[in-house]
């Protein structure tokens, strides 16, 4: 039988649509405004289409020699950072979520403390500078190697897995490591794969560590590299034009600008689809219990 649409159902698939719009839109005008020319943008700056695509903001930002390293730093970064972070946050979370040992509630309260105070900046610069890691990739791996937030999330995930499947494995002969190894981390990966792309994600964004760490251009990471690019690129647009003179100039601060953030998502965005049937699972499962 055909569902009969109501005037409710009508209403409320008009007001999904157009919220839906309301949110596309600024997205889709970035991408416009990016393969926009000055003079385009002057007449219509909130257009549909672009008229006369121009690909010179994209060429000014691949041109740059420090973009490639950029690349590099983040990949470099995301390699070692996000399955060491996957692997800490897990065995943390698992140690965690059985059953309580000895001190196991203050070391969680004191794991959750950190969540909400911090040393500040000045006391962490001082221990990667003792460490001996400044102007290092290492310096940024580190810093942000552990999520508290994470480990919550997984911890919640562990709690899901019945203890019978560890009673029979301790039956079997098997000692924590191969439970943690053969049982949990299998079944955990709607989980570990919510947690990868978070952890992912904020290495891509990764840029204020960087800034404080690194002092060597070369080894900036992709943020770092696009906000100088940005950066000089509003600078050159202050410089004392004539307005007949900036119509005719193509590039402008907002184009590079929206270029730079095509640029910096469309990597994630790519990678998004493989994991998104995890994503929802993961986030929802480890958010059932505190």
């Amino acid at each position: 039988m055909k569902k009969k649409y109501t005037v409710g159902d009508i209403v409320l698939v008009t007001i999904l649509v157009a919220w839906g719009l309301l949110i596309f839109y600024p997205f889709y005008n970035s991408i416009l405004v990016s393969f926009m020319s000055q003079a385009e943008y002057m007449r219509k700056p909130f257009a549909l289409w672009v008229s006369k695509p121009i690909l010179v903001a994209y060429e000014e930002i691949l041109s740059d020699s420090k973009f490639f390293y950029g690349y590099k730093s983040t990949l470099t970064i995301m390699l070692f950072r996000l399955p060491l972070a996957v692997l800490i946050e897990c065995m943390m979370a698992y140690a965690l979520s059985r059953k309580p040992f000895f001190m196991s509630k203050i070391i969680n309260n004191m794991t959750v403390f950190t969540m909400y105070f911090g040393g500040g900046t000045i006391p962490t610069y001082l221990m990667i500078k003792s460490y001996g890691l400044m102007n290092s990739l290492a310096s940024v791996v580190v810093i942000g190697l552990f999520s508290v937030y994470n480990m919550i999330l997984i911890k919640n995930f562990f709690y899901g897995i019945p203890d019978s499947l560890e009673e029979s494995a301790k039956l079997d002969g098997a000692n924590d490591i191969r439970i943690f190894a053969q049982i949990y981390m299998p079944l955990a990966k709607p989980i570990i794969a919510t947690i990868s792309l978070f952890t992912a994600v904020a290495v891509w964004n990764e840029w204020y560590s960087a800034m404080l760490y690194i002092s060597d251009s070369d080894k900036w990471p992709l943020q770092l590299v696009l906000r100088e690019i940005i950066s000089n690129a509003t600078s050159t647009v202050k410089e004392d034009l004539s307005g007949e003179d900036l119509m005719l100039k193509e590039t402008f601060a907002l184009n590079v600008q929206m270029a730079a953030v095509v640029v910096t998502m469309l990597p994630i965005m790519l990678v998004y689809p493989f994991v998104q049937k995890y994503f929802m699972g993961g986030l929802t499962v480890g958010a059932v219990k505190g």
